[in-house]
């Protein structure tokens, strides 16, 4: 895996850490699942699940 960089406050950090160590898991751990869970939602909204459509005749 590669390592990504980004900024947070102190108040964000101690909250990631503490939510981490209550579930078990590390820190990378929890951003991944976080980001994986929000790039599943936004792409949603970009391309909304299709729409079955009966066509009457």
């Amino acid at each position: 895996m590669r390592v990504v960089t980004f900024k947070v406050d102190e108040d964000f950090l101690e909250k990631l850490d503490s939510f981490a160590r209550l579930k078990g898991v590390t820190r990378s751990e929890v951003i991944r699942k976080a980001l994986e869970l929000y790039l599943r939602l936004e792409d949603w909204k970009v391309r909304p699940e299709p729409k079955i459509v009966r066509l009457l005749s």
